[in-house]
């Protein structure tokens, strides 16, 4: 007993230190020095520079700038922004009243704070295979690259809470996960398929009502307030053209950008359609999420390489197998180095960049790839096995009864 207290304590240690390392270090490699700053505010010319020639940039940061935060316009009533409405806010809400300095501190203390919530949800629920999101160095690349922490952070809380049975809780918070980073709603098909196959149907009831009410509660607001600037989330993503990825790269050529979103959609409905059929026969909801969201991260239009941190998040819930997270971890480090090794050959005009894209760039992108389809089927023949062995012993038990 003394020995299990023991190893928890350390391990828990071992967490936090690691975590708290990974976000200050984050932190102090993305705050933008003196120079490329003047009077708070951030010369976006010398910071672009500055920042992918030493592998420090951040959304965090240069949006600041380039979305007008330090004049503190109401988002979306008065200022465009292309995120969903929790996420602007949180942008709107960190950046009054001071200027840079002060904005990135206090999101570096709330997103590290996230992070070992994070941990101890995850301590809680797979408590062998928690450790991992701490002690891999994906926070010190994309805990502060994006606002992605925000949106994990209420899509952790929101699972918990509907594993705890607090169906209500979870549902407010799917809510604001969704409208802070929109991933967390490929848990809600399979959480719909669960409750009809437990014929919790007045509870699903409850949840789906309050959903829409705090979606109403946080959206409705700035719809009517101005609805072109709130609709831009929409418009820009179904707008996007596409990124260096799986539709445009050198192997392959000339696809439409409404041609990517139709077979991508069809691709991740299909997926979501089999896979509920699944959970309704008895399957677990995040075993579902978790290969649902590795098959949309390979068929979107554009991977943002930050995305690589929520497939952990949710492979470690999902309790993948251990070398899966290696070989995500890996991918994402290698993604991060060779998306920002591009933009700064690109960005400073140089003659290997040419060199650089044709030869390196898409085999980083290739291997990207490669390690989402190894992991992702990795984990579905071990999630097979599983079951398996589970449908083997339990033929056994009723074979000894009766």
């Amino acid at each position: 007993m003394q020995s299990d207290v023991a190893q928890s304590w350390w391990k828990r240690t071992l967490a936090l230190v690691s975590i708290t390392i990974w976000m200050v270090w984050g932190y102090v490699r993305l705050m933008p020095p003196a120079n490329i700053l003047r009077h708070g505010q951030l010369l976006t010319n010398r910071y672009d520079v500055w920042s992918y020639q030493n592998l420090a940039y951040s959304d965090v940061v240069k949006l600041y700038q380039t979305r007008f935060l330090f004049l503190h316009l109401v988002p979306y009533i008065q200022n465009r922004i292309e995120y969903p409405v929790v996420t602007g806010l949180f942008m709107w809400v960190t950046s009054i009243g001071h200027g840079i300095g002060i904005y990135f501190f206090v999101t570096f203390a709330i997103f590290d704070l996230i992070a070992i919530m994070t941990y101890f949800i995850m301590e809680r629920m797979v408590p062998k295979h928690a450790i991992y999101f701490a002690v891999f160095p994906l926070l010190m690349v994309y805990g502060l690259l994006n606002w992605d922490m925000l949106g994990i952070g209420f899509m952790v809380l929101a699972w918990y809470w509907y594993q705890k049975e607090s169906y209500m809780a979870s549902a407010v918070a799917f809510s604001l996960g969704v409208f802070a980073k929109l991933f967390p709603i490929f848990f809600l098909p399979f959480i719909i398929a669960e409750m009809w196959r437990k014929r919790q149907t007045t509870t699903l009831f409850r949840m789906v009502a309050t959903f829409v009410v705090t979606s109403l509660v946080i959206n409705l607001p700035f719809a009517i307030g101005n609805l072109k600037n709130w609709s831009y989330f929409f418009t820009y993503n179904a707008g996007r053209g596409l990124g260096a990825d799986i539709y445009a790269n050198e192997w392959v050529h000339g696809v439409s950008t409404a041609t990517a979103n139709v077979f991508s959609l069809s691709v991740v409905v299909i997926t979501v359609l089999y896979l509920m059929w699944r959970v309704y026969k008895g399957g677990r909801i995040i075993d579902a999420t978790a290969l649902t969201f590795t098959v949309f991260l390979f068929v979107n239009k554009v991977y943002s390489p930050q995305y690589t941190l929520w497939l952990l998040v949710l492979a470690i819930f999902a309790e993948w197998p251990i070398w899966t997270y290696i070989v995500i971890t890996l991918a994402g480090l290698t993604d991060y180095v060779n998306s920002f090794t591009v933009l700064q050959l690109i960005s400073s005009k140089s003659s290997s960049a040419s060199w650089y894209v044709g030869h390196v760039f898409f085999v980083g992108v290739l291997y990207r790839y490669v390690s989402l389809a190894v992991s992702g089927l990795g984990a579905a023949i071990a999630l097979s096995r599983k079951n398996k062995a589970h449908q083997e012993e339990q033929r056994e038990l009723r074979t000894n009864v009766s």
